[in-house]
């Protein structure tokens, strides 16, 4: 059995998926004969893989600005074109939606082409391939096109925020056709599966959770001992991440309680850092400071939380899937403080920590805080329950052998 695995850039570090994907190619060289990393871009640093994984770039070189206007000219006479403007009436008139649907559908043909050609080339029957897509894109379906020449593909995608809630971003042009095209649609938490039957129950069938994991980091962090308060936080640094929500929620509590020292670390990267920084500077009532050490890797930002005292991890992103960020803050029994966004309601409990509304303010985050500071004895149980929320639902080890037996289950039938 050969896997295709398609991602963004992934194994060059552009997109930074190593983060998700690293552990789990190393489970699925495992499972299967071959495995060939797919990406769609060949940019940033070559990450090292394990040993006897494939690499294909020529999926990368195909996407060249020629032959994306090619495509796109062709998708425009395309009966995919006309039924998917039919069935978004009235948002499909728009000049936005109409650029979004003729790149998507270019996208798709020109994966298409790519696969047929792979197989044109190699001499391999389709019977005995899987191609697993990240991202449940334009690639999805594309390759789900494919059927029409290789009708034995199997083709499953795994989907988790930007890619799966169309209410929160732009709409997903040829929605119900790429789901009609899928062996398997995976979720990366039940709201999302759930999300999914009941906005496109026709197809509810192909419809699994399929939960992400982090490895154990070897130990857990520490609560503050001398009083401070020390919080954490760790995301890009854009929009829906509500970092400036977070950081006036944290002026109001240390407002409010100007005897209580707090101190913040956020890591992460994107362009609002400086101005964060002087937010901070601004904002901070003197008993608060922040720090925005940025992102190395993954593996730095546990020895952060192991090496130094961690009371609270926090997360009052808009929308999310099941973020990775929290799964690495609860593998380290840290609790957290989280809106009740996406899979964080699943990750998230008063258990483990704190669940906020959906769109708190600052009030209530500093509300949360507080409670950290005033209720020690809770947040040791608490600490506590963040680790076996990580053991039982999110070790890396264990969801992705079983997400990798399901690829094999679905090429056997």
């Amino acid at each position: 059995m050969i896997l295709f695995l398609f991602a963004a850039s992934y194994p060059y570090d552009f997109a930074v998926e190593q983060t998700f994907l690293a552990e789990e190619v190393r489970i699925l060289a495992k499972k299967f004969d071959r495995v060939i990393l797919v990406p769609k871009l060949k940019r940033g640093n070559r990450l090292s893989i394990p040993a006897g994984v494939e690499v294909d770039t020529s999926f990368a070189e195909s996407f060249s600005s020629a032959r994306q206007v090619r495509f796109g000219i062709l998708s425009m006479f395309s009966r995919d074109f006309f039924e998917d403007i039919k069935n978004r009436l009235p948002k499909s008139l728009s000049f936005v939606y109409m650029r979004r649907l003729v790149s998507f559908l270019a996208g798709a043909r020109l994966t298409q082409d790519w696969v047929q050609n792979w197989f044109l080339k190699n001499n391999i029957p389709d019977s005995s391939a899987v191609f697993y897509t990240f991202w449940f894109d334009d690639i999805s379906m594309g390759i789900g096109l494919a059927k029409n020449t290789h009708p034995n593909l199997r083709v499953v995608s795994r989907t988790h925020g930007y890619d799966l809630y169309e209410e929160l971003y732009a709409l997903w042009p040829c929605r119900s056709k790429a789901i009609s095209l899928m062996d398997g649609l995976f979720a990366d938490s039940d709201a999302g599966a759930e999300y999914l039957r009941e906005k496109y129950p026709a197809f509810k069938d192909r419809y699994q959770t399929a939960l992400l994991g982090v490895r154990d980091p070897g130990a857990v962090a520490d609560p503050s001992m001398d009083g401070v308060l020390r919080i954490v936080s760790c995301s890009m640094l854009n929009p829906i991440k509500r970092i400036d929500l977070l950081l006036e929620g944290i002026a109001c509590a240390a407002r409010r309680r100007i005897g209580q020292k707090i101190e913040w670390w956020h890591f992460g990267e994107g362009e609002p850092r400086e101005e964060l920084i002087k937010r901070a500077a601004n904002e901070f009532p003197p008993n608060a400071s922040a720090d925005f050490p940025g992102y190395k890797s993954q593996a730095d930002l546990i020895k952060n939380y192991i090496d130094n005292p961690v009371d609270v991890f926090v997360n009052v992103s808009s929308t999310e899937g099941t973020p990775v960020s929290i799964m690495e803050a609860v593998s380290c029994g840290i609790p957290v403080i989280a809106a009740a966004v996406g899979g964080n309601a699943e990750i998230v409990s008063e258990k483990n920590g704190f669940l906020l509304n959906e769109n708190p303010t600052a009030e209530e985050i500093a509300d949360a805080l507080l409670k950290v500071c005033d209720q020690r004895e809770e947040m040791q149980r608490k600490r506590r329950a963040s680790r076996e929320v990580w053991l039982e639902r999110y070790n890396e080890t264990t969801n992705f052998e079983a997400f990798a037996q399901k690829l094999v289950e679905i090429r056997k039938r």
